[in-house]
């Protein structure tokens, strides 16, 4: 039986071979399709699958199951004709695709942001809502980093970096724009605008998509005002681990609050998503490698305005290790609430950085 990386790469080949995906440059295909035969469909299927249309493919090595992302829905019919099974593994037909970058926010279904008192000070909590100040909008403060001996906060380019457009010391608010209000929190500014990871749209064969990633950081204007706390669920940790198939997750957002999910698969190829800053009259594609999709618990693990949450799963000691950063998401026929989070590997971003996680920063006791 073959892995579920061949057998995507199996799909993927037959899909190209029927013009049913656009190829990307052969460089980056022979970066992540094996080196396996094209998968064979009858001749009703393709039919099928023309009429469908495939937006993305991934896989779950762990549960051997390959998921092709469709255009538009699969009929019960249609789900009779189409292949089950490809070289031994499982194959999951799923409507659902990638959402734009730089959406509104939905209107929050809790609180858009967390205080925690310490020692008589309210200190502005991680997994609560942020934006620059020249922005109609509100993402996720994932956590706080630290880079030598300064303390920096962390969340996407898309979110606080106006997908590589703010200024430098751009000033970034907390809350975010979209979340002042009568009787809230006193908007203020929590840090200046400090860098960006690259994030260069293109097909790959102009330009260089491996590194690509969708995050931004800001100095702080004062340490005191923050806590590293993620709401009031648990303290960010500093132990950063990879993600894997299968792992349980748990993040705490602007929009959704605390919620808990699961990896079921990563996407074969680099993901395109569109991406937008409107005061900027920026629009573009940009590829995004190894991304991980996520499933909520029940309901949706995230949606518009959980930008930049840091994920997290519990070890079988009881303590947290930090895995990645929520960055995007689509509806998702197959997940509990219709909606699929697309989450990066934290590791390779915080070492851009040369950064690393800052814990027990204005914690309250236990």
């Amino acid at each position: 039986m073959a892995s579920a990386h061949e057998a995507a790469s199996g799909i993927r080949k037959w899909a190209l071979s029927k013009n049913l995906m656009r190829p990307l440059p052969a460089a980056v295909e022979a970066t992540f399709i094996v080196d396996v035969p094209a998968a064979e469909f009858p001749e009703d299927a393709e039919v099928i699958m023309r009429k469908v249309g495939i937006a993305s493919i991934s896989y779950n090595e762990t549960d051997n199951i390959v998921n092709v992302h469709t255009k538009r829905r699969v009929t019960q019919k249609e789900l009779t004709v189409i292949p089950a099974e490809i070289f031994g593994c499982n194959v999951v037909y799923a409507h659902g695709e990638i959402d734009e970058l730089g959406q509104p926010p939905l209107e929050n279904q809790g609180a858009s942001y967390s205080v925690v008192t310490v020692a008589g000070k309210d200190h502005y909590c991680c997994g609560s809502s942020i934006s620059p100040g020249n922005a109609a909008s509100a993402g996720t403060l994932g956590a706080l980093i630290r880079i030598g001996t300064e303390i920096f906060g962390i969340t996407n380019n898309h979110v606080t970096g106006g997908c590589s457009h703010s200024p430098l010391g751009l000033p970034i608010l907390a809350p975010g724009v979209l979340d002042v209000g009568a009787g809230g929190l006193y908007p203020f500014t929590l840090g200046l605008h400090k860098s960006v990871l690259n994030m260069v749209p293109g097909d790959g064969g102009n330009v260089d998509i491996s590194q690509n990633t969708d995050a931004a950081i800001f100095s702080l204007i004062d340490e005191t005002r923050v806590s590293s706390m993620q709401g009031d669920a648990y303290d960010t940790p500093i132990e950063v681990i990879d993600p894997t198939d299968g792992m349980v997750v748990e993040k705490v957002g602007r929009t959704t609050g605390h919620t808990t999910g699961k990896i079921v698969g990563r996407m074969l190829l680099p993901v395109g998503v569109s991406a937008a800053a409107s005061n900027y009259e920026y629009r573009a594609t940009v590829l995004f490698p190894r991304a991980y999709i996520v499933h909520g618990d029940g309901s949706a693990f995230s949606t518009n305005g959980d930008s930049g949450s840091l994920v997290v799963t519990k070890k079988i000691d009881g303590s947290y290790a930090a895995v990645g950063l929520l960055f995007a998401g689509g509806p998702d026929a197959k997940a509990p609430g219709n909606m699929m989070t697309l989450i990066l590997p934290l590791r390779a971003i915080l070492a851009k950085f040369n950064a690393t996680l800052v814990g027990g920063h204005n914690v309250p006791p236990p």
